[in-house]
């Protein structure tokens, strides 16, 4: 396979509503109009099928597809669309401020490991290592994002360049440690740090009992943007993680800033600045297990991955999440976006303003009124921050003609309590009737009372 193509794998799952078995079920799959992987579904009765299917992809663009089954008595059903991204490798400068003879010592090895965990092929991440002494031989604008792992120092010339870097699109993360002087901090980055550093914190000890127990992480709410691909158990894991030291900082903002992650006294663990066209992010402990355990947690990997695809606009290399017919789909808005084109199926466009949405600034778009791909741009083109395209499926709940149940008839009638019995129609036959515990008793005795009345008064004439 060539550097330029991948292997992609998509997961089929057909269902059989019937009360008959289904043998040899043409199921095709097909990528930017071409059919490119086929196999045959055998399902008992009112049961299921799950099939993988591989495919060759094309690497750096999206790509849009279709899944469909053999023609059948309700058609609206028997395709689903998809749309996924197989983005370029996000290439990562790692400059370690604090190596070690013993790679297992230095700051950047549980880093590495996280961005690429099986080295070349099995990351979309590629991370380059550099010593301070070795910075100036690396050109910043080779790499998509930067990190600094308590840098003591820079030269003043790649400051400048790192500053120009974020300014034009790059993204920078830092991370701090032993190495780190605060003044040289702030006077050195203060043009990208979101907050002027203050002073070290120690928690040495484990005891219920002690003042000086070690910090935890928590997330904020509104659930940042960068985390929200993290399964529910990464996010329960965070309270597990024990910081020893961190850098308190300043409460002011520097610009425009918001906090990822706290730890559990409320001080920011991990903040997110735009600075124009980039973004940089401050972690205030150490990226190495000097002042955390962090870096041995199960969730250090992906949360480290979708940072990284976070703050450069790439989205991770996976099918993309569908939406329903009628229902909205919603994205959030950078600062510097002010309006955002969709062009449905059929070729009409919407042009959409960024709304407040529980305090974060989001595009929302109502008009998913027929299935297929949605495209995505900004003034006209694709932009790296939105995925390019977006797919819209019908809602499958009516595909199942089974008859529904008392405790689903139940839900849809607004929880109304309801009792089903059944009475025949004819000999041999038989139909549901729901009957609602609500008397009428009352309603009949009111008209009643109204027509003596009536009858009554008419009759003194």
């Amino acid at each position: 396979m060539s550097e330029r193509s991948a292997e992609s794998t998509i997961k089929v799952t057909v269902s059989n509503f019937t009360p008959t078995r289904i043998k040899n079920l043409l199921a095709q799959v097909f990528l930017d109009q071409t059919k490119v992987a086929q196999g045959f579904f055998n399902m008992d009765a009112n049961a299921s099928e799950t099939k993988e299917f591989y495919f060759s992809v094309e690497k750096g663009k999206g790509h849009t597809g279709w899944v469909e089954i053999s023609e059948d008595s309700l058609n609206v059903d028997n395709k689903r669309y998809f749309a996924m991204n197989t983005s370029n490798k996000l290439d990562a400068l790692l400059i370690d401020g604090d190596p070690k003879t013993n790679i297992y010592e230095s700051e950047t090895f549980y880093l590495e490991k996280a961005l690429n965990p099986g080295r070349e092929h099995a990351s979309s991440i590629k991370p380059t290592i550099c010593s301070i002494h070795e910075v100036k031989n690396f050109d910043f604008t080779n790499f998509d994002i930067v990190f600094l792992c308590n840098v003591e120092t820079l030269p003043p010339e790649k400051i400048h360049e790192l500053d120009k870097f974020v300014k034009e699109g790059g993204s920078v993360i830092f991370s701090l440690g032993n190495k780190v002087d605060a003044n040289y901090y702030n006077n050195s980055f203060n043009t990208l740090l979101p907050h002027r550093l203050h002073t070290t914190r120690t928690f040495s000890s484990d005891s219920p009992l002690s003042e000086d127990q070690p910090l935890h992480l928590k997330s904020t709410e509104p659930l940042h943007p960068a985390l929200r691909i993290l399964s529910e158990t990464n996010m329960s894991t965070l309270s597990s993680v024990k910081f020893y030291r961190v850098f308190y900082v300043d409460p002011a903002l520097l610009g425009n800033c918001k906090t990822i992650l706290s730890f559990s006294d409320d001080t920011p663990a991990l903040i997110e600045k735009q600075i124009e066209r980039g973004r940089c992010v401050l972690f205030t402990s150490s990226i190495d297990r000097d002042w955390t355990d962090m870096p041995v947690k199960p969730f250090f990997l992906p949360l480290i991955q979708q940072l990284c695809r976070f703050l450069t606009g790439n989205i991770a290399e996976e099918i993309q999440g569908e939406t329903l017919v009628k229902r909205e789909w919603q994205s959030p808005s950078p600062e510097d976006i002010n309006s955002l084109e969709i062009t449905n199926p059929e070729g009409t466009k919407g042009v959409l303003q960024p709304q407040l949405i529980n305090n974060e600034k989001s595009f929302l778009y109502n008009e998913t009124n027929f299935p297929g791909i949605y495209t995505v741009t900004v003034d006209g083109k694709p932009h790296p921050q939105f995925p390019q395209k977006f797919p819209v499926n019908v809602e499958t709940t009516e595909s199942n003609l089974a008859k529904i149940t008392q405790k689903e008839l139940a839900a849809l009638m607004g929880g109304t309590n309801l009792t089903i019995t059944t009475s025949p129609v004819s000999e041999g036959s038989e139909v549901l009737m729901g009957k609602a515990k609500k008397t009428l008793w009352g309603t009949l005795l009111f008209l009643t009372l109204c027509i003596l009345f009536v009858e009554s008064f008419v009759s003194r004439k």
